[in-house]
């Protein structure tokens, strides 16, 4: 049996399929590259969960929904004791709480503002250290909880902690109390 002679014509390498897998890899390397740069710049967030006991907080901020949160810090013993006449039931725990977490919701807008008052209050004005509790629905998407905790991240003045709960946890609370000016909410 006779081979064919070798030609060099037929031993080209075929150009138009390397170029469509040499862009694919480029494309590949472009949007993991893209995709890392994303990811590191979440990474950077510190989300600090504290410990499952009672515990003390300087403020307390509910995430309700995109715009609605509850901020319950020191002013909300002075809401408390202000309108507390205006109750059916001052010792009616549900109604206290509902009362209190409908005079204390404040939007997105506000929130930022109230951060950036305590931001650039001189040290030692009011405290030297807040403790924020922040608590976020689990439904709700991470966005919006990363918007809250990138305004106190780089602060000093702030330590911060997250965990998951809901508004309605709150509203079930199983006791309120004021003592010395602290409000001591059990949920």
């Amino acid at each position: 049996m006779a081979f064919r002679k070798l030609t060099h014509d037929n031993r080209r390498l075929p150009l138009v399929s390397l170029i469509d897998l040499i862009f694919i890899l480029l494309i590949f390397f472009i949007i993991t590259s893209v995709m890392i740069k994303l990811t590191k710049g979440e990474s950077r967030l510190y989300v600090p969960t504290p410990k499952n006991e009672p515990g003390e907080a300087q403020i307390l901020l509910q995430i309700v929904d995109e715009n609605q949160y509850v901020w319950l810090d020191h002013t909300a013993i002075d809401t408390l004791r202000h309108y507390r006449q205006q109750l059916s039931n001052p010792r009616d725990t549900e109604a206290t709480v509902s009362f209190l977490i409908k005079k204390m919701t404040i939007d997105q807008e506000e929130l930022f503002s109230r951060v950036e008052d305590l931001l650039s209050s001189e040290r030692g004005s009011k405290r030297d250290e807040y403790f924020v509790l922040i608590r976020c629905p689990n439904d709700l998407p991470y966005f919006y909880a990363t918007n809250v905790i990138e305004k106190l991240v780089d602060n000093p003045y702030f330590e911060y902690g997250c965990v998951a709960g809901t508004i309605d946890e709150i509203k079930a609370s199983k006791r309120i109390h004021i003592e010395k000016n602290v409000l001591e909410i059990d949920f």
